[in-house]
């Protein structure tokens, strides 16, 4: 193992590289921001204001490492990346950390916003077992959340915490000895990236800690290998999502969407096409992972599971094939359209844990696994609804890079809008706004399988899986309003919301010429009647992850 020593300097001698436009950091801004002179100079300036901060608080000789990582916006592929489903992500905005190594093992986290984030410090081995190797983090990763639910004082180092500690329990001996012992750091933060958002600031942090801690005490991952393990050690905060948001901030590029499969990993890419912008919209409703909506969350991931180990038992002549949910489709399974409808129409509409152990009593051990990581939703798991809408997802993301590569933009903007619908909560309907309806009982499955079997090319077409929102139902009314509004506008060719939902952003893809105009109708129809600071903007895709 190699320390990178080498990439260590003097806090005085990086603000010197900052402040001089000639020298090899602001030639590092081009790779990640390309020509964009804008974003450079602000990416200087965030940087530098990092660094002074970290001067006045530990000094100016301390010998510093800079690590920048990113927020991501995904535009096709939400709620699928944890069931092997694929991704299409641009990164946005900045993470920048400053951090020094440390001769013990304590971590002590700071971030020039220390009005809104307070110092934190841990201590690396009082927070793993002594004497012993961890060897179910999922099972270790739950009994540590439930000890510290309830501890305010523990709130954003949480994800510092989750990359120090899971690096170092991959670093860990069968009898606890640490090889290595995963170093001390000071740290300092800070980013532009909106919190609670959907936009994986969380991720963000996980990944800039994550880069450091590799660097500073000589790890050697391969990159596609670091996407899984960042996505295991973020089940430290209590959330059991997937390692897409790692990826994204992996293998960000300037100007570029990219498009990640896993399981085998694999990422690909295509320019952002000429002529449109991606415009980002914050309702400014906050999506906390860290207080209900984990529960939101981790239910729908649950039903998920319950739903596959059913169609296992369901049809045994298919349960070798399926190892995920994305393998619901046709082409894995030799079947059509309508026959995965059939499969689809299996599934129970609602059930609660009293039957879920009852249909599975072969899978009680996993089952009761699942339901500690979440309370029993009030109205059952909507099991059927919501593993439609992964099936059907799994294959809208699959489409994007044929569609962008074709230049279909029609298509690829109708796959972003009905990705939303499966999710909304509320539809404007005669300019009357109602709820959405996303349950899928017989008679709807079976008129689906009719349209398909017809032979009229209209009704096969609009039966298709991939226009089938399904009913994931993540949305919020504040959200919905914000698609609805995009969709109203010209050039608008689709719009939905970001992240896991509950809150957070949408996005749209826009023809340039009628962005600003989408941006006046956000504010005069959204953000002005609330009283609300517009949070509307077009966004530039940036680079991923990287040390300077």
């Amino acid at each position: 193992m190699t320390v990178e020593y080498s990439r260590l300097r003097p806090v005085s001698s990086w603000i010197k590289l900052v402040k001089d436009k000639n020298s090899a950091f602001h030639k590092k801004l081009v790779q990640i921001y390309g020509d964009n002179g804008d974003m450079k100079c602000q990416a200087a300036e965030m940087c530098l204001r990092t660094l002074e901060v970290f001067s006045g608080a530990y000094g100016t000789e301390r010998r510093v490492l800079i690590v920048r990582s990113t927020g991501r916006v995904n535009l096709v592929g939400t709620h699928i990346d944890h069931r092997g489903g694929s991704v299409n992500p641009i990164c946005i905005k900045d993470m920048w950390l400053v951090v020094e190594p440390r001769d013990d093992d304590v971590v002590l986290a700071k971030n020039v916003e220390s009005g809104e984030f307070a110092d934190e410090q841990f201590c690396i081995k009082e927070c793993l077992p002594v004497g012993e190797k961890i060897h179910d983090w999922d099972a270790w990763c739950h009994d540590e959340f439930e000890k510290r639910k309830d501890d305010s004082s523990i709130t954003w180092s949480n994800y510092v915490r989750a990359a120090v500690l899971y690096f170092q329990h991959l670093n860990t001996k069968d009898d606890g000895g640490f090889a290595p012992a995963i170093k001390g750091m000071n740290m300092m933060f800070y980013g532009n990236v909106p919190r609670a958002a959907g936009l994986a600031s969380s991720s963000a942090l996980v990944m800039a800690a994550a880069e450091a801690i590799i660097r500073l005490n000589g790890l050697r991952f391969e990159r596609t290998d670091l996407v899984e393990h960042a996505g295991f050690a973020e089940w430290y905060v209590g959330t059991r999502g997937g390692c897409s948001d790692h990826a994204a901030i992996i293998f960000g590029k300037p100007n570029t969407i990219i498009h990640i499969t896993a399981f085998p990993a694999t990422v690909d890419s295509t320019p952002l096409p000429a002529g449109y912008s991606v415009l980002l919209v914050n309702s400014l409703k906050e999506a906390k992972k860290q207080t209900g909506a984990r529960d939101a969350f981790n239910s729908c991931v649950a039903a998920y599971v319950f739903g596959l180990m059913m169609l296992g038992k369901n049809f045994p002549q298919y349960a070798g094939k399926l190892q995920r949910l994305r393998d619901v489709n046709p082409q894995k399974l030799g079947v059509d359209e309508a026959e995965i409808y059939r499969i689809v129409k299996s599934l129970p509409a609602s059930v609660s844990r009293a039957e879920i152990l009852e249909l599975l009593p072969e899978g009680e051990q996993k089952i009761r696994r699942v339901f500690r990581s979440h309370k029993e939703p009030e109205q059952g798991y909507q099991i059927r609804q919501i593993c439609l809408y992964g099936i059907t997802e799994c294959v809208r993301a699959d489409m994007v890079a044929q569609c962008l590569r074709g230049r279909d933009m029609k298509t690829f903007g109708q796959l972003i809008s009905i990705s939303h619908d499966g999710d909304r909560v509320t539809k404007l309907v005669d300019g009357k706004r109602i709820q959405t309806d996303n349950r899928y009982p017989d008679a709807r499955i079976d008129a689906l399988i009719s349209d398909l079997e017809s032979g009229d090319p209209h009704r096969m077409s609009r039966a298709s899986l991939w226009r089938q929102g399904g009913g994931y139902n993540v949305s919020v009314l504040e959200l919905d309003m914000l698609v609805d509004i995009a969709l109203a506008a010209p050039g608008v060719i689709g719009a939905g919301l970001v992240g896991a939902g509950m809150g957070g952003c949408i996005v749209a893809v826009v023809e340039n010429e009628h962005a600003r105009q989408v941006i006046e109708n956000m504010a005069e129809q959204y953000y002005r009647p609330r009283n609300l600071e517009v949070k509307a903007e077009v966004v530039t895709p940036v680079g991923g992850l990287s040390t300077i």
